[in-house]
């Protein structure tokens, strides 16, 4: 059987999604996968182990959409999944031929006007408070008359990223207890704004360099692990701060003074990377994003920091996760005590 799958977005949609290509694969071990991905997830689609083909839209303009429309038009498929809930790729779905459609949307009107010619359509947003993601792919594998176990959020192999992470001479992850703090530019709201405009009403954290080198270093003896501070693709001041007040050991890691006990920054690293780190680490901490995610799949603990009002939002895509807490953003002399108390 041949599955189309839709998700148009980021790497963290995509790894919401990899359950139901994992039960797929599980349930129809001969399957093809095709995903229909986007510039901002091609690179990790094409080095993931349960994808046979990626189709890229390569922008929303029109002669994009067309070009690929021609691209998906050669191929045949059984099953058509649009899980990334996006118009365009609803639009696409409904003009491609496949014996089963399955449309995941956000949007009632959607609903409404699919279903009077397709049977499988759910509707899954933020309105919908008992109903979880997990849900939602359960109803999907019902539709490919599948099951979903648990098993399937367990989509990446062990060591899968190993080859990925390029320091073990320098700092060999076997030998360490560490837990990783992920500080990207969801930290500082004058940076994730840059890249995400609705950033500018989300609560701002207003860290300092001193606040922040005193709670990494309460936060390595309450835990009695080594800290590694792992970093966004956005310049961040803090970063750029550490890194001026550090030991540069090369280019990609520098050794840090936690008032008396060393940490350590690694800057510049792939996605890969720091998906290896993460998953031979003890404790994850960060603000949601894809790490979230691949931290999940391989049993770390995990502490979120989400904004209070998008908790149904985030409380549906996590409700499956094991070792999993969320925090409220806030101001980091409050945030860094409820990180400690509950590390």
């Amino acid at each position: 059987m041949n599955y189309l799958i839709f998700r148009t977005d980021r790497i963290g949609d995509f790894l919401i999604t990899s359950p139901l290509i994992k039960a797929i694969k599980r349930n129809d071990p001969k399957s093809i996968i095709y995903i229909v991905g986007s510039n901002k997830n091609e690179d990790f689609i094409r080095n993931y182990n349960l994808i046979d083909e990626v189709f890229v839209l390569k922008s929303n303009k029109i002669k994009d959409r067309f070009k690929l429309f021609l691209q998906l038009r050669k191929k045949e498929f059984d099953h058509i999944i649009i899980a990334d809930k996006k118009n365009r790729s609803i639009f696409l779905g409904i003009f491609l031929n496949s014996k089963n459609k399955i449309f995941n949307v956000s949007k009632k009107i959607h609903k409404i006007i699919l279903k009077i010619f397709y049977r499988n359509i759910f509707l899954d947003n933020d309105n919908f408070q008992n109903q979880s993601t997990k849900d939602i792919f359960r109803k999907n594998c019902k539709c490919l008359t599948f099951d979903l176990k648990d098993e399937d959020f367990q989509y990446l192999k062990t060591n899968q990223f190993k080859n990925e992470y390029l320091h073990n001479d320098l700092l060999k992850l076997e030998n360490l207890d560490f837990l990783i703090f992920h500080y990207d530019e969801k930290w500082e709201i004058q940076n994730y704004s840059k890249s995400f405009k609705r950033a500018i009403d989300f609560t701002d954290i207003n860290i300092n360099l001193e606040d922040f080198i005193n709670f990494l270093s309460d936060l390595s003896k309450k835990t009695s692990k080594k800290i590694i501070i792992t970093t966004g693709t956005i310049q961040t001041k803090i970063i750029e701060e550490i890194k001026n007040s550090s030991n540069k050991i090369n280019e990609f890691i520098y050794e840090i003074n936690l008032n008396g006990t060393k940490g350590y920054l690694l800057i510049s690293q792939n996605f890969f990377s720091v998906s290896h780190m993460i998953s031979m680490s003890s404790l994850f901490i960060s603000c949601h994003g894809a790490f979230t995610h691949i931290a999940s799949n391989f049993n770390v603990t995990i502490l979120d920091i989400i904004e209070k009002d998008k908790t149904v939002h985030y409380t549906k895509i996590t409700s499956h996760m094991k070792n999993y807490k969320h925090l409220y953003r806030d101001n980091f002399l409050k945030l860094s005590k409820d990180i400690i108390n509950n590390s």
